[in-house]
């Protein structure tokens, strides 16, 4: 299988360096026009199954980078981790060691739990190796799942800080699994 993942076109709080988790943020103009540019790339992909968060903003983005030439299948598992009474707030002010470090594992102010959210998110990626084992598969998520995506395919860093890597908007990332 070939996994293809983008995180959603950029919304307001992007541009003010928000947590968004959840919360149903729809994209701005900028971020719909650059998904559009992108999706010229997409359709030499030869994508053969798309699967999107349902959230407003990753939903947005699939219609647009398939030029809505596709089914979409919705799943929950690619939601945004929800950060609890941190969203809305500006994330270099939250400490990232609490919030990412999965040795640590905490849920300070109500956020997820990092090794709960990296469940999920295997659970995801298992069920969909299963079920297309020979396709080329667009995943359109989120910032946090697409890092997590990206340890559980790779390597989780010993000392288990999980901020290592930085998922920009709109940028294709290739797995071959």
């Amino acid at each position: 299988m070939i996994l293809y993942v983008v995180r959603h076109g950029k919304t307001a709080w992007n541009l003010e360096h928000r947590c968004q988790g959840i919360s149903d943020i729809p994209l701005i103009e900028e971020g719909r026009e650059k998904a559009k540019e992108l999706s010229s790339l997409v359709k030499t992909l030869d994508i053969d199954v798309v699967i999107s968060s349902p959230l407003k903003r990753a939903l947005e983005t699939a219609k647009i980078l398939t030029n809505n030439e596709m089914p979409i299948n919705i799943d929950d598992r690619l939601i945004e981790r929800d950060w609890g009474m941190n969203e809305g707030m500006v994330v270099d002010s939250l400490d990232q060691i609490d919030c990412w470090d999965v040795i640590l594992n905490t849920n300070v102010q109500n956020i997820e739990r990092v090794q709960d959210f990296m469940k999920r998110v295997s659970e995801f990626l298992e069920d969909t190796k299963n079920k297309y084992p020979d396709k080329n598969v667009l995943v359109v998520s989120h910032s946090a799942v697409l890092r997590v995506i990206h340890y559980l395919l790779g390597d989780i860093p010993e000392d288990g800080d999980l901020t290592k890597i930085n998922i920009p908007n709109l940028r294709i990332i290739e797995y071959e699994i």
